[in-house]
């Protein structure tokens, strides 16, 4: 009996969702480390944070037969909004026709190219965004353009080449103005448009009908990425800051020593991020510390991994922290606040089929992956942060 549509919709669940799922947390710096659905409630697509936020007034030590005042601690209840992040592939109708003579081994090698490219994608972008501030920030438009097809960029935010997060193919919006699509990738700064397009100089490049989760540089900030965080305006409530070190500088051991020991007061962070050119640094920095004597030592050549406060705090290197900054991260104050499973499929109709005929190209076959969630701050003052910091 041939495969239908259906049947292949059952084996790219059964064989490559377990691949997804299996590989992208092991190459994905954060999101394998924030746990999900801890002290949150979803209702409909709000997400509801429970805080303690003030001390208990109601502590005193008073005289024999003295009554002591009552009191109570003090709650807010901060809440964010869900987001809705998609991966779709495309398969021609073609492909799905040779797929239908073969077993399932030959179906999923038919189809594995296609996958590898979604699922490789949907991991690097979700760790973009999960380094973010839920602006969707991509780089900047450098130079302006008048019904242009040339487009140069710059100011990717982790530092990489300027149109690094960008990809042929793909739809972005200049600011808040016109949308235009990607023809192909020039050089490292630079893009061709498919259609002329119009942009004023420095305007922020993100994806078009853009909507991202919010990230920890947001989270971890004291009001200069986001003045109001889970609707609790930063400014009239200290408890939602971050301790911050905002000072342009070189790198130094005594600022991240002096930022850990405020986060500390409060639980302490558990690990630190840093993009390449500060993680090198850091490295630099304790080279004079390592044991020469230990043959196992792995600060001198290649580092296998660092260390801060004597082992206590890890140091990663991740390629999309923020350039210049220093990511003091208490995974305890984070969670992903999920209302679906990572990378499911979205059903395209009533049977449980995950694959639908293309609106445009009757030839070609869709599948789309979801993933509905939002990450959320638990707690602020026990995470930190290091920006405008050089080599």
């Amino acid at each position: 009996m041939a495969l239908t549509i259906s049947n292949i919709g059952a084996v790219l669940k059964k064989i490559i969702i377990p691949t997804i799922q299996d590989q992208l947390p092991k190459e994905n710096v954060l999101f394998n480390k924030i746990q999900k659905n801890v002290g949150v409630r979803i209702a409909n697509n709000q997400i509801y944070i429970a805080a303690r936020t003030g001390r208990h007034s109601g502590i005193y030590s008073a005289a024999e037969g003295s009554e002591p005042f009552t009191g109570k601690a003090k709650y807010e209840q901060p809440y964010t909004d869900m987001t809705y992040c998609f991966g779709t592939l495309e398969l021609t109708d073609q492909a799905i026709e040779a797929a239908k003579t073969g077993d399932v081994k030959a179906i999923a090698s038919i189809l594995s190219t296609e996958i590898s490219a979604l699922k490789d994608d949907f991991k690097s972008d979700l760790n973009r965004m999960l380094n973010g501030a839920g602006t969707g920030k991509l780089c900047l438009t450098n130079g302006t353009g008048a019904n242009s097809t040339t487009l140069l960029v710059d100011g990717n935010p982790a530092g990489l080449d300027g149109n690094f997060y960008l990809a042929e193919g793909m739809y972005i919006q200049f600011g808040t103005g016109s949308t235009a699509q990607i023809e192909a990738l020039v050089g490292t700064t630079g893009a061709t448009l498919a259609a002329g397009s119009t942009w004023s100089n420095d305007v922020t490049i993100t994806k078009a009908y853009d909507a991202e989760p919010m990230g920890i540089a947001g989270i971890i900030d004291d009001g200069d990425n986001v003045a109001t965080i889970q609707n609790i305006l930063r400014a009239s409530y200290n408890w939602a800051n971050s301790p911050t070190y905002d000072t342009s500088t070189t790198l130094t051991e005594a600022n991240m020593i002096d930022l850990y020991l405020r986060t500390r007061q409060y639980g302490g962070a558990k690990v630190i991020t840093m993009g390449k050119t500060l993680f090198a640094k850091y490295g630099a920095l304790l080279l004079s510390l390592k044991k020469t004597r230990d043959l196992k030592e792995v600060l001198s050549g290649g580092w296998k991994g660092l260390e801060f406060m004597g082992g206590d705090v890890g140091v990663m290197l991740d390629y999309d922290c923020w350039d210049g900054y220093v990511q003091m991260i208490d995974f305890d104050a984070l969670t992903m606040a999920e209302m679906s499973q990572p990378f499911a499929w979205l059903e395209a109709d009533a049977y449980g089929g995950i694959l639908k005929r293309s609106a445009t190209n009757r030839t070609i076959w869709e599948g789309t992956l979801k993933y509905y969630f939002n990450l959320v701050g638990l707690k602020f003052k026990s995470s930190g942060r290091l920006s405008g910091q050089t080599a």
